[in-house]
């Protein structure tokens, strides 16, 4: 070839393109087909470790009873990819479970191959833990009286325990407590701490007709057989005069019931057995035939008698206080017996007659009651008559606490800034402010001692009974349900805990409860539910009258009653509780049940997030509760 061929040839172009075309196509082919493979390996390796995450979600569970590797197994095996598990490590405690699983899948390569990778490795990793590391939850439940519309308390009660039963497993019983505080109009802390914190119960003064000191008039319809300044009044007023039942010389002879309108349906008798003359025990007699007698001063006595034979607590017919009569459409009434001094007139007291009581309940027919009644060891009205003359003689007359039947204490404004338990020793009346349905609920602002709070309890079946027992009272009182919630989780009322322990109320592994604020190893919950916005607080104008205990406030008139805080102000106080759980690292859940914008607003306001906050109608409160009972049981995956 001659030079100048040579050169000509060195300097010839043509082909460049297409061989440059030939390289980019092979090098678009090798990409192209790598993100396939890519893509594939993604694929493979995705399904794995979604997969396996569920996998040891669902093994971890601690309510899980089918053995944790078999769990794992059985998804990987159903998602048919069994092949690529490796191994399933299980670690266990009393209270917590840690699952972890492994493996890899090999993907023979499509296009990758041509780079000199044959196959690709799919690694996969999954590991849960659910820990029940020490919990303490405050459970806060509306029982107002608005609870009985559209069915919503029978709505609420499965959906709550369903709640307990899922946060209070075996596994987490002894590290995880739970108070019950139910709410109304005021919360009852119960009697054991009613006197712990000095409250001051309503006196009868034998001298006085159990009003007062002796210096006041008498109230409602106790003017005829006061003892006090005014009953000259009553010596000249026209009712007084003329009747045996009302005239205050001689209406000892009317006994201490009086005769019902209709057929008695069912007598309630209430004993005390610790003797702070407040019931303890309560035992009910039903089936009262048509033609029995109505007056209850026939037969109490071989009533009374009868129930103490049955009942190993009761020795004496001192233990016996009084009695309630339901019968007819006529309100319950209760007639105080032990201390009475206002004879047949009914007297503010216990009057439920349906739910559960703190006793049994016995058949009419299976009562001798003439028998019975020659066994009665208690005070009849000659005895009445005799202590009566004895005492006046003396200068000191025997106080003797009303039988009240709830123990709320009044809760001041300023101590919503705090934490603490209740620090006054004031008494709250025992009254009704709205109408009240005797159907569903029991007379009272303040809930019943059988719907007094339950304290630091690892007793699942006790929580889930009462809630099913719980009956509804009148007002809404959130603020001081929360009050009460978050007291219960501050570390500086141990020493109510240790009261309480004292009395055999809660268990003594619970001392040193509540755990400090904080406290790595300890997570607080509150768990507020409502259906209706805070209400003013009412209180009545004469809070000893007995007229409070058969006729609503709003019945008796504007005098009545008298406003003690705005709804305002109450709002206003609930926000400062919600601040403060915030502050100590309390967790707080709110359900807003069937409720208006603002109420709603305000639940939204004091939970812990938007995302802590349920605002649900009808059955959707179980899922709300469902929800809020496995987040709290921190079942999470952390790697």
């Amino acid at each position: 070839m001659k030079w100048e061929d040579l050169m000509s040839f060195t300097k010839d172009e043509d082909g460049n393109v297409t061989i440059f075309s030939v390289f980019m196509l092979v090098l678009i082919l090798m990409i192209t087909g790598a993100s396939v493979d890519i893509m594939r390996f993604e694929a493979v390796r995705a399904k794995m470790q979604s997969t396996m995450d569920r996998a040891v979600l669902a093994a971890t569970d601690l309510d899980q009873k089918q053995d944790p590797v078999a769990v794992v197994e059985d998804y990987m095996a159903k998602a048919g990819i069994i092949d690529v598990l490796a191994d399933v490590h299980v670690e266990e405690s009393a209270n917590a479970r840690t699952v972890a699983a492994w493996g890899t899948a090999e993907m023979n390569t499509i296009f990758l191959h041509m780079s000199g990778f044959d196959q690709m490795t799919a690694p996969s990793r999954s590991t849960a833990e659910e820990k029940i590391s020490n919990v303490e939850i405050s459970l806060v439940l509306d029982i107002s009286g608005s609870m009985r519309f559209n069915n919503r308390i029978d709505k609420m009660r499965p959906a709550a325990q369903a709640f307990v039963n899922k946060v209070m497993t075996e596994d987490s019983n002894g590290v995880t407590t739970l108070s019950l505080v139910p709410f109304a109009g005021q919360v009852n802390p119960g009697d054991i701490l009613f006197d712990y914190f000095r409250g001051k119960r309503p006196k009868i003064k034998n001298e006085n007709n159990g009003w007062g000191n002796g210096d006041q008039d008498a109230p409602g319809n106790s003017l005829c057989s006061n003892n006090a300044e005014n009953a000259d009044e009553g010596a000249v007023d026209p009712s007084c005069s003329g009747d045996a039942s009302t005239d205050a010389q001689t209406w000892k002879q009317a006994g201490f019931f009086s005769a019902w309108e209709q057929a008695i349906s069912n007598v309630v008798f209430y004993f005390d057995t610790d003797g702070d003359d407040i019931y303890d025990v309560a035992h009910k007699i039903e089936g009262f035939p048509e033609g029995a007698s109505r007056d209850a001063d026939d037969f109490f006595q071989g009533a009374v008698a009868y129930l103490i034979s049955n009942d190993s607590r009761l020795v004496h017919g001192d233990q016996f206080l009084g009695a309630s009569i339901k019968g007819g459409t006529g309100k319950s009434k209760y007639f105080q017996v032990k201390g009475d001094e206002n004879g047949h007139l009914s007297d503010q007291g216990p009057t439920k007659n349906k739910g559960k009581i703190p006793g049994s309940t016995y058949s009419y027919g299976n009562v001798n009651f003439d028998y019975w009644a020659q066994f009665y060891d208690g005070t009849t009205a000659e005895d009445r008559e005799a202590e009566a003359a004895a005492e006046a003689e003396q200068e000191t007359v025997e106080e003797i606490n009303i039988n009240m039947p709830g123990s709320c204490i009044e809760v001041y404004s300023d101590e919503f800034a705090t934490t603490d338990m209740p620090g006054s020793d004031d008494y709250v009346p025992h009254f009704n402010y709205w109408p009240f349905d005797p159907e569903v609920m029991d007379w009272g602002w303040c809930p019943g001692q059988d719907t007094a709070v339950q304290y630091y309890s690892s007793d699942r079946q006790h929580l889930v009974d009462f809630i099913g027992d719980m009956r509804m009272h009148d007002g809404t009182g959130t603020h001081y349900g929360m009050k009460y919630g978050l007291a219960l989780l501050d570390p500086n009322n141990r020493d109510e805990v240790s009261h309480l322990i004292s009395a055999g109320i809660v268990d003594a592994r619970f001392e040193g409860r509540p755990i400090d604020w904080h406290d790595e190893e300890t997570e607080k919950f509150i768990v507020l539910m409502t259906d209706g916005q805070t209400t003013e607080q009412y209180r009545p104008t004469d809070p000893r009258a007995a007229i409070n205990g058969d006729v609503a406030l709003q019945e008796q008139g504007s005098g009545s009653y008298n406003m003690l805080s705005s709804k305002s102000s109450n709002i206003s106080q609930l926000m400062q509780q919600c601040d403060l759980a915030r502050l100590k690292g309390v967790t707080v859940f709110t359900v807003a049940f069937e409720t208006n914008a603002a109420a709603a607003d305000d639940m939204r306001a004091c939970a812990s997030s938007e995302s802590h906050f349920f605002h649900v109608q009808g059955d959707e409160i179980a899922e709300a509760f469902d929800t809020i009972a496995r987040q709290i049981n921190n079942l999470r995956l952390i790697q």
